[in-house]
């Protein structure tokens, strides 16, 4: 994404805030989404362990993990300022347990930004943005040396289905579910079609979605283990590994 697009779309306060407040009819698919991130943290609930958030946003999922672990503090890394900004006030029950520094994927020396190693590693449908599918295969094996023996790292994301045809049916039971999910939660008044035209989305760089059995394979030789697609409905997984 060349920089001028990117400013006037991560880099623009207006537009984040326009996109956070977007998309509420996909809560059913994006809340199991972080349930499973939760779960698939081996350590102990109550454990003082420490998170990386990659390409993390404002920290929405990594605040959903510090309100599930009453002991656990989180390292946000995203490329934006404006967006890092955003996250102290969205999450200010939780200022003094989220760190929030800048740093872009796409840059070489982007693990500069970040000190030290940490028990879980998670990233929330960040990385089919910021790099293509080679480069995430390099980020994998930068990963794998920032997680702790005995800890982990979760990837909730979009990947590609494996042909045209097997898209359009992934589409439409997709879309099938979520209309079935607006028209309960509205009363009838509403359909996904209309929340969809209420919310129109932005252009904001291009979804390099990944190939799922690729993915996992890049996992396993960056030296993750017990690695797994762990849930997924039709394109959006939820998928990563262990350190032992």
């Amino acid at each position: 994404m060349a920089d001028t697009d990117w400013q006037t779309t991560w880099g623009d306060k207006d537009f984040i805030e326009n996109w956070a407040s977007k998309g509420s009819w996909q809560a059913p698919i994006r809340d199991v989404q972080t349930a499973m991130v939760l779960r698939m943290i081996p350590q102990p609930i109550d454990a003082p362990i420490r998170l990386l958030d990659v390409g993390a946003g404002y920290g929405a999922l990594a605040a959903a993990v510090l309100r599930d672990r009453p002991n656990a503090t989180a390292v946000c890394l995203d490329a934006s300022a404006a967006m890092l900004k955003l996250g102290p006030e969205k999450n200010p029950d939780l200022k003094d347990r989220m760190t929030f520094v800048q740093g872009s994927l796409e840059s070489p020396d982007w693990l500069k930004a970040v000190n030290g190693t940490f028990d879980a590693v998670i990233s929330s449908r960040a990385l089919h943005h910021f790099t293509e599918n080679q480069g995430r295969r390099d980020i994998f094996k930068e990963l794998f040396n920032l997680v702790r023996a005995g800890g982990c790292f979760v990837n909730a994301d979009n990947v590609c289905a494996s042909t045209k045809s097997l898209t359009e049916h992934y589409r439409n039971a997709r879309d099938e579910y979520l209309d079935r999910y607006v028209r309960a939660a509205s009363g009838g008044r509403s359909n996904l079609a209309e929340a969809k035209a209420a919310t129109p989305s932005s252009y904001h760089g291009p979804h390099n979605n990944g190939i799922l059995e690729e993915e996992l394979a890049w996992l396993r030789e960056a030296g993750f283990v017990d690695v797994d697609c762990f849930w997924k409905f039709t394109t959006t997984v939820v998928y990563g590994g262990f350190k032992s």
